[in-house]
């Protein structure tokens, strides 16, 4: 009985001394463990800071994504306003271009028009700049695509029936409700517009935003009225952040944006915001959107 009950109390001992060997390196654990926050988080790597919403891809939501930095010196010089985004060609691209008359809006010298060479069966970039159009014509000549054309006219003047049956209108940089407008009257029901154009926050610490600027409910708006029904909607926005005014006069100067902003009376409006302590700017912010034809009515 001595020897039993000496035995029952060392393995006692022992679980008291297990219990509070997992309670120290449970408690040690819980000290480690990086505190929750609440969705969306976010993230750090560097000077880069952003977070991520994805809303899903209903029609009732978009998919936002906002990118906020700090500014790196001369990296003003790398700028590209207007580069041309591979993720909207690959938007387009999942329409069936084979075969198929597309309308490209706001051509310029053809850089989304010929990023669709290859698939579509018919191309039509139409563009104000007798410029543009000339250099564009001359691009396609000497590539052979003597499926492309290229027409210097008004978009928001012209009737696109002039140029036959469209199956597909595609604008990069430039929209308005009278090129939704026009749009919707030659397409077919189901037929689908895709452009990618300027989000209102787009340089907003200027004062001033471009006529052809979006926000999300002004897109909602111009679609319903031109009646289409958006499959695909994105805001895409990146901020950056200078630690002093020169910062922010020197990343303007790299871009080449003063002359710009001269033109466009936006130049006062930046000093002005500086002068009120503002210490960031929307360098890129655009709105992306897929959407479809509607059904007349019955």
């Amino acid at each position: 009985m001595v020897v039993r009950s000496s035995r029952n109390c060392i393995l006692l001992h022992l679980q008291i001394l297990l219990y509070i060997y997992t309670l120290v390196v449970g408690l040690s654990r819980v000290r480690r463990r990086p505190p929750c926050r609440p969705f969306p988080k976010p993230y750090s790597f560097g000077i880069l800071t952003y977070h991520r919403i994805q809303e899903g891809v209903r029609m009732s939501e978009w998919n936002e994504q906002r990118i906020e930095r700090v500014y790196r010196p001369g990296e003003g010089r790398e700028a590209r306003h207007g580069l041309l985004s591979e993720a909207f060609v690959r938007l387009i691209r999942e329409e069936l271009l084979r075969g198929r008359t597309v309308l490209d809006v706001g051509c310029g010298t053809g850089r989304l028009t010929f990023a669709l060479a290859e698939e579509a069966g018919r191309l039509i970039g139409v563009d104000w700049s007798d410029g543009a159009i000339e250099q564009a014509t001359q691009r396609a000549r000497a590539r052979g695509l003597n499926h492309v054309t290229f027409v210097c006219c008004d978009a928001e003047r012209t009737d696109y029936s002039e140029f036959g049956p469209i199956d597909l209108v595609v604008a990069h940089l430039c929209m308005s409700n009278e090129i939704l407008r026009r749009a919707a009257a030659v397409l077919r029901p189901d037929a689908c517009i895709a452009f990618s154009t300027l989000h209102k926050d787009q340089w907003h610490e200027t004062g001033r935003s471009s006529r052809f600027a979006y926000g999300e409910a002004d897109v909602d708006t111009a679609l319903a009225a031109a009646g289409f029904d958006p499959v695909y909607r994105e805001v895409e926005c990146e901020r950056l952040t200078f630690s002093a005014p020169i910062d922010a006069m020197a990343y303007v100067e790299e871009s080449g944006l003063i002359g710009k902003w001269k033109a466009e009376s936006r130049w006062r409006g930046f000093l002005a915001y500086l002068e009120r302590g503002g210490r960031a700017l929307t360098i890129r912010a655009r709105v992306t959107v897929k959407a479809r034809r509607r059904s007349a009515p019955a």
